[in-house]
Parts: C-alpha cells; structure tokens; sequence
C-alpha cells in the first residue's frame, strides 16, 4: 500500500524555499523530530534541507517543482493533503497545515547539507 502525499505551495512560501537552496541541490525533509523529546509523542515539525533522499523517503507530489520528502514512519502524523505559507509572525519560516490542522505556524528551516550552516 502506498500514500499519495501533496504539498500546495503558496507563491510566497515558493519564493522563499527556492532562496533557501541558494542554488544547491538537497530535498526538503519534512519531519517530526522527537530527538531529545525524551517521548516519540512528544516531537515538533521540522522542515530540514537535506542533500539526498533515503529509501525510507516518500515524495509529495506537487505542483511547485520543490522536492518534498519524508520518511515513511513520520509520514503517519501528518494528513496526506499539506500546505506551506509564508509564516505571518516572521517571514523567513513558514506555516505547514492541512484542511484539518495546523502543524506549526513559524517553523524555521534547517540546512542540513554537507558544508552548510545550520539555521538560515
């Protein structure tokens, strides 16, 4: 069985992620990271540049070309249909949601490539 994943786009968000490559390839994970939660319930949303996709790794189709990921053991707390907005508290982040919830309304994204710093 597989899990049909869409990632809608507003153009503000795309702008935004498309200046976070900085022209380097990578993927942008979305995780729920519970590393030092102390509990796997107990994790945040993460949006994480990456430079390669795992065979764990499930790719949204979308429309805006970007290349989302996850893996497929945190892709159970998340709806299969996700949207990114520029976040309205501070415009370098952004907000994920679905029709149904909101998963984090400034979520900050992380380089985590090869060579790269870590927040940008």
């Amino acid at each position: 069985m597989s899990i049909a994943l869409t990632m809608r786009v507003s153009p503000e968000a795309q702008i935004l992620l498309e200046q976070k490559f900085e022209g380097r390839p990578g993927y942008l994970r979305v995780a729920y990271d519970n590393e030092g939660c102390g509990c796997s319930l107990s994790g945040a949303i993460a949006l994480w540049l990456v430079d390669e996709a795992k065979a764990s790794d499930l790719a949204f189709s979308t429309a805006s070309g970007l290349p989302f990921i996850v893996d497929k053991n945190d892709a159970v707390y998340f709806d299969q249909d996700l949207s990114i907005t520029v976040s309205g508290f501070d415009k370098s982040s952004v907000r994920l949601a679905s029709d149904g919830q909101s998963y984090g309304s400034s979520i900050a994204i992380e380089d985590r490539r090869a060579g790269a710093e870590s927040l940008v």
